[in-house]
């Protein structure tokens, strides 16, 4: 069975589906606990990748690109874009090589918005993750980037 739920069938065949599969889990489970969390925000976890990306990317960033960066498709980024403008959070510039182009930034209010949510996703990360080595989560985040990689 591709999707084995046993801890004792490390094989070396199952070895990658099984470190998947828990990344996965863990995904949606910290996606669901973060989207309780940045309620109080006003927030999804998804535009707060949006937010996050706005600020990371730099100036000129296409929406294609940020789509692709992001995950999702050009039109559901669109619609993200629209809630965020409408929320404050980001504003849309015409770009100055090409006017009829716009860059996306955050506007100050958006900047505090992702510095508190941030700090939220700090705080929920130590509420919920004390007990993780520290000294191993390197390791982890490598092995996780280059399954990320190798399926890109």
């Amino acid at each position: 069975m591709i999707w084995t739920m046993t801890e004792t069938d490390n094989t070396a065949d199952t070895l990658p589906i099984d470190f998947i599969r828990e990344c996965i889990l863990l995904g949606r489970r910290w996606r669901a606990r973060l989207d309780e969390e940045l309620r109080d925000h006003g927030l999804t976890a998804a535009r707060m990748t949006v937010l996050y990306w706005v600020n990371e990317l730099p100036p000129g960033t296409s929406q294609r690109e940020l789509a692709e960066i992001v995950g999702i498709e050009g039109p559901t980024l669109v619609r993200q874009l629209h809630a965020l403008e409408a929320q404050g959070l980001i504003e849309r510039v015409p770009m100055e090589s090409d006017r009829r182009a716009k860059c996306i930034r955050l506007t100050e209010e958006g900047l505090e918005k992702l510095e508190g949510v941030n700090n939220s996703a700090a705080d929920l990360s130590r509420a919920y993750f004390p007990k993780l080595e520290r000294r191993r989560l390197p390791s982890a985040i490598r092995m996780a980037r280059q399954a990320r990689e190798a399926i890109s």
